[in-house]
């Protein structure tokens, strides 16, 4: 007759796992609670997030296309350095068929001498005027629409004076999102520069980065960056253009938003180090607090769900840091290794899928800044919103 070993009845670990919960302060059950629940979140994340390393265009492309006749769109304001000295990487690039055009908006000293010497040595280059209105302001997306009507060709990629190709291949591998997509996504970096300062520049536009162009991948597109995105003639006039005209920003989101139904699966989306722009850094911290003020002011209007999926990343990860310092603080020594190991797995994953994203795109020696920048983000974006309901940008309207 068969001996059953009560040891390993079903009620009886039940009673020992109530007897080990009995043991501990309610507060430290629902602290544990709330660090395993949010370190799941967290890895959701970040593992639909490395979707953003392992993506190929080259699945979307039809095969034997040729690359598609583009042109380029670039605004200048008062800015003759560029067209003297940044303008000859647009119009050096490695793709057999495009123009650039550029449109003058409403500078002070007229650039109409320096393009037309710049014309005389790249034919493929044209430009258009706007003038000065004393009376009547108008944002930049007047000037993007005077480019767009400008253009020859039906596939259009927009850049601004702020930033440059990071290589002469850039055009050709943008101009190939057109071979199946309306809407073409690239990445825009900054610009490389020596200094902890410019790292944590850097390191915000990844985080920012990784999450619209991880929604774009998936079908969810809700934006791009200004100065590395495109998009077709016809899905510009074919959806009335622009929307919120007052606004001097949303060009390269919230009409986004409103083509998004059209063309979510129809975008585009490329990541080589070879396509990325490089925009310049104008200054410190600073500067770039204010011009992330500036630029995400629209983010009050974006869908409810973008809004609610980058506040739930955003939560989660503080929560799992705050969770896991009180628990550290709290808990007997011997059990510190449950919260540390929890802390340290989803370090260890977000860490994982950044280091593949970044190579994507070109960013490098960013991982132990990134690794400090992660566990500030959340607090940062707080006081982000703050400032931008307190002191909005005085650049928003005109």
């Amino acid at each position: 007759m068969t001996v059953r070993d009560e040891r390993y009845a079903p009620a009886d670990i039940f009673l020992r796992m109530n007897e080990l919960i009995a043991s501990y302060p309610p507060y430290q059950i629902a602290l544990i609670a709330v660090l395993i629940f949010c370190t799941l979140v967290q890895w959701i994340y970040w593992m639909r997030y490395s979707r953003v390393a392992t993506h190929r265009h080259s699945l979307r492309e039809p095969e034997g296309a040729a690359t598609p006749p583009v042109s380029v769109v670039v605004v200048v304001a008062d800015d003759p350095e560029y067209v003297t000295e940044h303008l000859p990487k647009l119009l050096t690039q490695n793709h057999p068929n495009y123009e650039v055009v550029v449109v003058d908006d409403s500078s002070e000293t007229s650039l109409t001498d320096e393009l037309q010497m710049m014309q005389a040595r790249y034919p493929h280059l044209r430009f258009t005027t706007i003038k000065a209105d004393p009376i009547f302001r108008h944002s930049r997306k007047l000037a993007l629409t005077v480019g767009i009507k400008a253009a020859r060709y039906e596939n259009i990629i927009f850049t601004d004076a702020d930033a440059v190709p990071s290589s002469e291949k850039w055009l050709s591998i943008m101009a190939r999102g057109f071979n199946g997509g309306q809407l073409v996504i690239g990445y825009t970096g900054i610009e490389r520069k020596p200094g902890l300062v410019n790292k944590i520049i850097r390191c915000q536009r990844l985080t920012g980065s990784i999450r619209y162009l991880n929604a774009a991948i998936r079908g969810h597109v809700y934006r791009g960056i200004y100065n590395n995105i495109g998009y077709t003639k016809r899905l510009f006039f074919g959806n009335k253009g622009y929307t919120h005209l007052r606004m001097t920003v949303g060009e390269d989101d919230l009409f986004v938003q409103k083509v998004a139904p059209v063309c979510a699966r129809r975008t585009s989306v490329m990541l080589n180090p070879s396509a990325a722009m490089r925009q310049f850094q104008w200054g410190g911290l600073r500067w770039w607090r204010a011009e992330r003020r500036y630029r995400s002011a629209a983010f009050d209007l974006y869908p409810w769900r973008v809004r609610l999926s980058v506040s739930g990343e955003l939560l989660s990860r503080a929560l799992v840091t705050a969770t896991t310092i009180a628990l550290l603080v709290l808990l007997p020594p011997i059990l510190w290794i449950v919260a540390a190991g929890l802390f340290v797995l989803r370090e260890v994953v977000m860490a994982m899928t950044v280091r593949m994203v970044a190579r994507r795109v070109g960013e490098r020696k960013l991982m132990w800044v990134y690794l400090l920048h992660d566990l500030y983000a959340p607090l940062g974006e707080l006081f982000l919103w703050i400032g931008r309901k307190l002191r909005p940008s005085q650049r928003l309207w005109i």
